[in-house]
């Protein structure tokens, strides 16, 4: 019998792979959550540049389009899809670009499409969207800046409408924004914010967009919560890929600093810094960073942590401390928030919009000193917590429960009830 569910087509420019299952696990997640009220088909969607002869080639014998099943549940069915585009019509696309953009003047605008592109995209994403068959009511574009030129073609394919949400840090403006994003981004019924920072950068970019619904990370709050296990030293924690933009560098010369004032004795974990494959880099150079700091001895490094032991890695934990230039509405506090822990953040983004003096604190973006001495003040309990009113401050904003209702009137606003 026919599913009663409203069928959604979800994009995602990374998703959880056998190859590298930690890439997008939070997209994962969501899609799961949203499987319990909708029937989910999500399409991990990646180009791949490829000569002519080997384009054409494909192209005849059809595997320009490869679609792959990466699981398949009641609702919730997962495909990873790779669409081949010959190496000369991006060649084209690059000089018409610079010509057009130089000849017109445009402002805000780092790149233009041709009609040829746009016709391939169009043709491309059509026979893609044959191949999954089915009919949406919706197309959701997930991490908008690789899905929202996908989800608007999907979108027009199907004749519904689209929405978009955005995780990643978005481009300084006029430098690298697309025509065609920037339409799909102005076309999208809804933007799903994860942040006050996340409006703000797409709002930079001249973007005009229809709807903003603030929605937020989800959080498990019946997985993440306050059962914390007896240790002997206060243990200061964070959770973070080795990116330039964690800024572990910083994180190194606060923890040094706290050594150097701190009475009390403290411990440090540093956990996931190896765990995604192509995003965490100098991995080794990392290690011996470490090695080599005045912390050395007192820091004990687990570069991979799997989503089932998480939860017990932060209630090892006294506090969360992100050290980040830049970031969205990043999940790693948020869960150990709600596991109690205070959160002592940088000024990164999205953390501003739960962290006050009752949840933590929060310094500039290079204030290594200020954290260290929120830090030692905390060690010295002269600034303390209560892990409860923390776990319920992030169960009240970002549980699950909350995201889903939020979500469910959105797509009933969008595309009927």
């Amino acid at each position: 019998m026919p599913s009663s569910k409203k069928r959604i087509l979800v994009t995602a420019s990374w998703y959880p792979t056998k190859e590298n299952p930690i890439s997008g696990t939070f997209f994962k997640e969501q899609c799961e959550l949203l499987s319990r009220e909708y029937d989910i088909t999500v399409v991990m969607l990646n180009p791949a540049t490829t000569l002519g002869l080997k384009y054409l080639a494909k192209r005849i014998t059809g595997k320009d389009i490869y679609l792959e099943s990466l699981g398949q549940q009641e609702s919730l069915h997962e495909f990873k899809s790779i669409v081949s585009r010959p190496v000369e019509l991006a060649v084209l696309n690059n000089m018409y670009s610079r010509m057009t953009i130089k000849k017109k003047g445009l402002a805000g605008i780092g790149s233009v499409d041709t009609e040829a592109d746009r016709k391939f995209w169009r043709k491309h994403i059509s026979r893609l969207a044959k191949k999954l068959g089915d009919k949406f009511d919706l197309v959701y574009g997930i991490s908008a800046q690789g899905t929202a030129v996908y989800a608007k073609l999907f979108a027009d394919y199907y004749g519904v409408p689209y929405i978009l949400s955005e995780h990643s840090p978005v481009m300084i403006p006029g430098t690298s924004l697309n025509d065609s994003f920037k339409e799909a981004f102005e076309g999208a019924s809804a933007f799903l914010a994860i942040s006050n920072d996340k409006i703000r950068q797409v709002l930079m970019q001249n973007i005009h967009l229809k709807s903003i619904e603030y929605i937020g990370n989800i959080i498990d709050v019946d997985k993440f919560k306050c059962e914390p296990v007896a240790h002997d030293q206060m243990t200061f924690l964070i959770v973070a890929a080795h990116s330039f933009y964690k800024n572990y560098d910083l994180f190194v010369q606060t923890m040094e600093d706290l050594k150097k004032m701190a009475v009390k004795p403290f411990k440090i974990i540093i956990a996931g810094y190896g765990a995604n494959k192509g995003y965490s880099l100098g991995v080794d150079e990392f290690v011996k960073q470490i090695n080599d700091s005045t912390i050395h001895d007192i820091v004990e490094m687990i570069p991979v942590v799997s989503r089932d032991e998480i939860s017990s890695l932060y209630n090892r934990a006294d506090a969360f401390v992100m050290t980040s230039i830049q970031e969205g509405q990043p999940v790693a506090p948020l869960e150990a928030a709600s596991c109690g822990l205070p959160i002592f953040s940088t000024r990164c983004g999205g953390v501003e919009d739960y962290v006050d003096d009752s949840v933590g604190r929060i310094v500039g973006i290079l204030d290594h000193e200020q954290l260290a001495s929120y830090l030692n003040d905390y060690l010295e309990g002269r600034i303390t917590f209560d892990s409860n009113h923390i776990h319920d401050v992030i169960a009240s904003r970002y549980g699950k429960e909350v995201f889903v209702d939020h979500f469910i009137k959105i797509v009933n606003r969008v595309a009927g009830s």
